[in-house]
């Protein structure tokens, strides 16, 4: 196939910010005096949202009004964004071989916009990226609507782009909007997850990312 445009997920995808996110989410539930959660609760959960890891991080049968503990996890997560991130290894080298290429790039990511897009100024400065994050003008994924929104600024065919994520939601996604969905598995993507959502093809390391690449843009 010839490569029109590459939409990325954020989280897990591009950049490692499993660790940060449980130090947030753990400085919450600490404040309300309530048990942490374990790296691995986030890594599995991690996907949907700020509103839906909160209601996963609390205890079964919770039933307090929310709204003020969402607040608060967003001042938390505002204060302390980027501060326990940073991109997966390779990933930049991916980046740089779609821009050399003059290939189009976006992100679609359920993380809250104004923060997706300190995210993308802090680690990727010198690309041209479209970003569109949760509470932007359109609905979250898997909905197709903001991969739909990208197709028409890139002037190019649904078919023609690639949709790369971590999660079933990603490819997903990519499937309702008629893209090719890949899946990658160095973030928390699960291998099986991947594939029976619908993945093309999964990779394992941001090598074999690139690599994949290489051999549909250099012929």
């Amino acid at each position: 196939m010839e490569i029109k445009g590459v939409i990325f997920d954020l989280d897990g995808t591009l950049i490692d910010t499993t660790h940060e996110i449980r130090y947030i989410f753990n400085q919450l539930l600490e404040s309300y005096s309530l048990p942490k959660r374990s790296f691995d609760f986030f890594k599995k959960n991690i996907g949907n949202g700020v509103e839906d890891l909160l209601q996963r991080s609390l205890p079964s049968g919770y039933v307090k009004d929310l709204s003020p503990m969402l607040e608060k996890v967003k001042e938390i997560y505002s204060e302390n964004l980027n501060k326990k991130s940073r991109p997966f290894d390779g990933v930049t080298e991916v980046i740089d071989l779609l821009n050399e290429n003059e290939v189009q790039m976006g992100i679609i990511t359920n993380k809250i916009h104004h923060l997706a897009i300190r995210c993308v100024d802090t680690f990727f400065p010198s690309y041209s990226i479209i970003t569109i994050g949760a509470g932007h003008l359109h609905p979250r994924k898997p909905s197709p609507d903001s991969a739909l929104v990208l197709a028409g600024e890139f002037k190019t065919k649904p078919p023609e782009m690639l949709f790369i994520g971590d999660s079933s939601g990603d490819i997903k996604t990519a499937k309702n909007a008629g893209m090719v969905p890949i899946g990658v598995e160095w973030g928390n993507g699960a291998l099986k997850e991947l594939l029976d959502a619908g993945a093309q093809d999964v990779f394992n390391k941001p090598n074999d990312l690139k690599s994949y690449f290489k051999s549909l843009l250099i012929n």
